[in-house]
């Protein structure tokens, strides 16, 4: 029998989640007059933390507004895992935030997304894309210690991700604002 190793099954899934950041579409707000039930499909009934894993210690990638329509693929230990189809994110949920019925409010798309909002997705896509457990000073290893200068931050040469607003240049954020447009 293999040997399960979960910090690569969390790799592929930060991972997916990058790929899946670096797409770009545009969506409609929620249209409560509309009879389009799909499976799967909710909305979020007040504002509500997107985080990037199943814990309420996780970061919080963005708040979704009331009336955002996200697509639950799946849920346990009171956590749903979601997909934010106009945003073209997947993270976490408390799912008792979730309805079935639809809920009047604004669907945020990539171009209505705050400045802030932008900058944590670069973080996260950017430790998403780092192979190791020690992305940033402020991760843990996979023993539950503090990555500190472990980190593939603090190391020169190599991966070099990106931890902090600080690191994130103009550049950057003009270049992912590029990505949502086309």
């Amino acid at each position: 029998m293999r040997s399960f190793n979960i910090a690569r099954v969390i790799g592929i899934n930060l991972i997916v989640t990058a790929i899946l950041l670096s797409l770009s579409t545009i969506a409609q707000a929620a249209d409560c007059t509309q009879e389009q039930q799909q499976e799967k499909k909710r909305y979020v009934t007040t504002d509500l933390n997107l985080r990037s894993c199943a814990s309420r210690y996780c970061e919080a990638l963005i708040v979704l507004p009331p009336g955002q329509v996200v697509f639950a693929f799946a849920e346990r230990d009171g956590w749903a895992r979601v997909n934010v189809r106009s945003l073209n994110v997947v993270g976490y949920v408390a799912p008792r935030y979730l309805s079935e019925e639809c809920v009047d409010g604004d669907e945020m798309t990539r171009q209505s997304m705050p400045e802030s909002a932008e900058r944590a997705l670069l973080i996260a896509r950017s430790k998403g894309s780092y192979g190791g457990s020690c992305p940033c000073p402020y991760n843990t290893d996979r023993g539950g210690r503090r990555c500190g200068r472990r980190s593939a931050y603090s190391r020169p040469g190599g991966a070099s991700p990106i931890c902090y607003d600080r690191d994130i240049t103009d550049a950057m954020i003009a270049r992912f604002r590029s990505d949502r447009r086309s």
